[in-house]
């Protein structure tokens, strides 16, 4: 048979009413059907270029003709007509998916077949007809009418299909060129500038083999989104596969994505944490690729405002501000943008998701996709992602589109992109209220052990190797003998903060003995299950006390002493800003005199307790008086059901054991209450009813105390001990409870330790379903402020990631909840919130929280709450000249060091170096003063790149910080 028309049945009555709305198999069987009929050899047997009909208008002549009724079509066909067709010599081809298959039937009817037509010279031309149908509905997207000429056109693309079945490849590929420059033409006439596809390959373990390697063999540019963890798999174990990524790379068709070792869950991390790894990530690509990442990129969720001025001083040009995992992040405006961190620091950016280039329907769409872009960017962009090998046949016709015009759009690497494309008119700032994390609901998903814990036990160990760190610097600095840093024990921190899934054993313990579920046990299974649920000593935790103690006796050992032993304390203060802390201890015979630096001192019941000012980065050598200190006549700081100080009071319900209310001595209203309490969530709205808010439905199990005691009651430390039960309204026991409620003199935080010993698992939605430590406030509008990593931020969403501190304000006066590293908080209405303290899964059971009354510096505190008191007893001389001193301070309380280490040369110590953090959102002057003479300082990034120099004045060096910025100083003695 020999085919005068190639004809295609469409439901549009034009192309303005194309069908682009369909999907799946619908999308691909339309986009199938369309370009198999611009098959060379049966576009030279007709020849002419194939066109469409209505559906409800069929031909009436059917001889010798190729009709294709894709899926989308199918219904609308008019009974008989398939029938009509077979009788009248036609050729129909209807509802398949796979273009192949419709070639393959279309030239089983033709005489000739294939012609031999070299199946590459094939695909061009099946890249033409999607390439036709795309430039003619981007031309109507974009609201113009069409401008091609059709006749010259088509008489390009039927001569080529006859110099291809002819065999003379050179004549068809020339005229081929011809029909795609002449749609480029066209696509000009209403977009005269470059349009841009990004080719995003996703790699992760699985995926590291065959596919890969042939998503790298080809010539157009393409990015690949590669992690650290994939990479060391494919150094390990595919050799073939590093020799093409090292060749693309080397080649420039590769763009390399990236950045960390480990996609770890960022925003829970502190910002050392971040910059770690992303230096472990880099030394890894460098050693495996000679290459690093100049992209940043993830497939995990981990974005966050504080992210560009860390990526920029790593030496990073762009990032992708898109994650393909569950969590909310904002899009930008535009799809390229200039993301700017809360610093002010910016870094170019894709500020949109990627599309799925597996999808049919993206393809369909495309015009639509890159016509909004041409709209709505500065530069159009349609950015596609994928995994290896898992593409469709319309991705191909998009790169061989690509090898002959740009009318689609061009692709590039994404460093092409950010180098060579325009920039938009103004940065875009993202607030961290826009971004909202996934990883306690996936930990529960997933079973994982300790979703919340693990993040308090993580700020817990760090802050002691930060604290292990200052104070090995110090000592290293008085005594100018350089110190080996435990980077090991960093990482295993680090690594730590992630939550490999372990096994239930308390359940399984509970089901053995039960011989059964859980829900009914004997009194042996829970025995079972409790003693199974109560943690081991960690490991890492002992490795972290020690580090800290080592730390702090080789700080002791350096400092300089007066002659004369005497067994004594020297509590040390590795933080950069002075600490009032709470200490009890039995390491004195008897209270020290107060004087400065004591506030306080008592003994009670065999202990000392102690309130010490510790000046920053320094030490307070304290020893026993020579006479038991005089009691004062002052109000005691605990009786029954109240404690207080010279800042605050807070009564104790006695009848539930609740915080009932905290105020200050010149106004008698309520800034705080406190309570724990048992989520019991509300039914379900069945399907079809209306929304309910969670919220509105669910009960709470309540506190019932069975004793209120006081507990201790000295000059410097009031506590009262509660014990009872949660009590559901069914009055069922949920769970048993102790909390205890300690205050310092001179503190303006009250601490409250909780223990808990649930009687019941929550289920299974940890937003829902929990118990938690619930607050409540007077103020229905109340401003919250919240912290991401270690910076204040403002926050109005009802879900809270903050493992430092929620702040509640109200004009002057500001009530601040000092979560200790418990990350996740639920607001519920307008002046109440939920700290979530136990979800599924979770083991902890004691918990310490804090509720300060009028921080000025609410992040001091709340690292204060997390790092106990440091203190070495010893039998030594008092530190020479004075007892009590500083080695390094800031006269800036809103700037906080988060890294000291001794600057070396040739192995000498020369000076140090620190990075430092702005951490209250205002931008600020301050001076560093030194223990000694510094010669000059400078800013440097993190590749250790010169910043501009900083003034020394008066042996102080001045540093000015933006609001939440993080910077490293380098400085040198005189």
């Amino acid at each position: 048979m020999k085919y005068e028309e190639l004809l295609i049945l469409l439901p549009c009555h034009s192309l303005e009413d194309f069908p682009l709305y369909h999907e799946g198999d619908e999308a691909a069987g339309l986009l199938a059907h369309w370009s198999a009929m611009w098959h060379p050899a049966l576009i030279a047997s007709a020849g002419k270029t194939p066109t469409w009909q209505r559906i409800d208008d069929p031909p009436e002549e059917l001889a010798n003709r190729l009709i294709m009724v894709p899926a989308v079509s199918a219904a609308e066909l008019p009974t008989g007509f398939a029938q009509r067709a077979k009788t009248e010599g036609g050729v129909l081809i209807r509802k398949k998916v796979d273009r192949k298959e419709i070639v393959d039937l279309a030239l089983a009817e033709l005489d000739g077949g294939d012609a031999g037509v070299d199946p590459e010279l094939t695909a061009d031309f099946f890249a033409l007809g999607y390439c036709y149908l795309q430039v003619e509905l981007l031309t109507r997207q974009m609201r113009y009418s069409s401008n091609l000429d059709e006749i010259y056109f088509r008489n390009q693309a039927t001569a080529a299909a006859v110099a291809a079945v002819a065999g003379d490849a050179t004549e068809a590929r020339e005229k081929l060129e011809a029909c795609f420059n002449v749609l480029a033409e066209e696509r000009d006439h209403y977009y005269p500038v470059d349009a841009f596809i990004i080719d995003l390959t996703l790699v992760a373990d699985t995926t590291i083999g065959e596919s890969l390697r042939q998503d790298l063999s080809g010539t157009v540019p393409r990015n690949l989104l590669l992690g650290g963890q994939a990479l060391e798999k494919i150094v390990a174990s595919e050799p073939a596969t590093l020799e093409a990524l090292r060749a693309g790379l080397e080649n420039g068709s590769v763009c390399l994505v990236g950045g960390e070792g480990v996609e770890r869950r960022l925003p829970l991390l502190s910002f050392e944490s971040i910059l770690a790894e992303i230096r472990r990530g880099s030394a890894l690509y460098e050693n495996a690729l000679g290459h690093r990442p100049k992209i940043y990129g993830r497939r995990r969720f981990g974005l966050m405002p504080g992210l560009p001025q860390v990526l920029t001083q790593a030496g990073f040009q762009g990032a992708m501000h898109a994650t393909l995992d569950e969590g909310n992040f904002p899009e930008g405006s535009q799809i390229k943008t200039t993301w700017e961190g809360t610093d002010g620091t910016v870094i170019d950016a894709i500020a949109r998701a990627p599309v799925d280039a597996a999808k049919p329907e993206t393809y369909l769409k495309f015009a639509v996709k890159m016509g909004e872009s041409m709209d709505m960017d500065h530069v159009a962009t349609v950015c596609l992602a994928h995994w290896p090998g898992q593409t469709t046949p319309w991705l191909e016709d998009l790169r061989r589109i690509a090898r002959y015009c740009n009318a689609l759009g061009k692709f590039v690497t994404l460093e092409e992109y950010f180098r060579d494309t325009a920039l938009p008119g103004h940065p875009e700032r993202f607030e961290a209220k826009a971004y909202r994390s996934p990883y306690l609901k996936q930990a529960v998903i997933r079973r994982h052990a300790d979703p919340i814990s693990s993040s308090v036990r993580y700020w817990k160990r760090r802050a002691q190797l930060e604290a292990a760190e200052s104070l090995n610097t110090l000592a290293a600095l008085i005594t100018d003998q350089p110190i080996q840093l435990d980077t090991d024990l960093a990482f295993a921190v680090d690594q730590a903060a992630e939550l490999p899934p372990v096994p239930r054993q308390e359940e399984a313990l509970a089901n053995a003995a039960a011989g059964g579920s859980s829900e009914s046990q004997t009194p042996a299974a829970e025995a079972a299950a409790k003693e199974a649920a109560v943690p081991a000593i960690d490991p890492l935790d002992v490795q972290t006390t020690a580090a800290v103690d080592e730390a702090a006796r080789r700080f002791a050992a350096a400092l300089p002493r007066k002659t004369g032993a005497k067994r004594g304390l020297l509590v040390v203060n590795p933080s950069s800003f002075v600490r009032r802390m709470g200490v009890v201890t039995t390491g004195l015979e008897q209270p020290p005199a107060i004087a400065r630096p004591v506030y306080a001192a008592d003994a009670f019941e065999g202990k000392t307790h102690l309130v010490v000012d510790t000046p920053a980065m320094g030490f307070a050598w304290l020893e026993s008086a020579d006479a038991p200190p005089r009691k004062s006549k002052t109000i005691p700081l605990a009786e029954e059901g109240v404690l207080r100080n010279e800042f605050f009071q807070a009564l104790i319900n006695m009848e539930t054991g609740a915080l009932q209310s905290l105020h200050q001595y010149n106004s008698r209203s309520n800034r705080m209450s406190q309570q724990l309490g048992f989520r019991l969530p509300g039914r379900r709205p069945q399907p079809g009813e209306a929304y309910s808010d969670p919220d509105e439905g669910a009960q709470y199990a309540r506190m019932q105390a069975e004793s209120v005691r006081t507990t201790i009651d000295s000059e410097a430390l009031g506590e009262i001990t509660v014990a009872g039960k949660l009590v559901g309204p069914d009055r069922q026991v949920y769970a048993d409870f102790q909390q205890r409620y300690q205050v310092f003199k001179g503190s303006r935080v009250l601490r409250i330790e909780i223990e808990l010993d649930p009687h019941v698992e929550p289920k299974a939605d940890p937003w829902n379903s929990y118990f938690c430590a619930r607050f409540a406030w007077r103020d229905e509008s109340s401003e919250i402020w919240r912290t991401a990593h270690q910076t204040r931020q403002p926050h109005s969403g009802k879900r809270i990631e903050s493992p430092h501190y929620v702040s509640v304000e109200e004009e002057k006066i500001r009530t601040t909840i000092l979560t200790g590293g418990l990350p996740f908080h639920r607001r519920i209405g307008h002046r109440m919130m939920d700290t979530l303290l136990v979800v599924r899964g979770e083991t902890a059971r004691k918990f310490t929280i804090g509720i300060g009354v009028d921080l000025t510096h609410p992040m001091n505190d709340a690292m204060g709450l997390i790092l106990p008191p440091v203190v070495v007893e010893e039998t030594a001389g008092p530190p020479a000249p004075n007892p009590s001193s500083w080695l390094f301070h800031f006269d800036a309380r809103n700037v906080t060091a988060t890294h000291w280490s001794p600057l070396t040369e040739d192995g000498k110590i020369v000076g140090f170096c620190v990075r430092l953090l702005e951490t209250s959102g205002r931008s600020v002057k301050t001076s560093l003063s030194t223990f000694r003479s510094v010669a000059t300082a400078k800013k440097v990034d993190f590749q250790g790149l010169p910043g501009g120099e900083c003034s020394v004045e008066d042996g102080k060096i001045r540093i000015d910080l933006a609001a939440h910025q993080w910077i490293e100083v380098q400085a040198r003695w005189g």
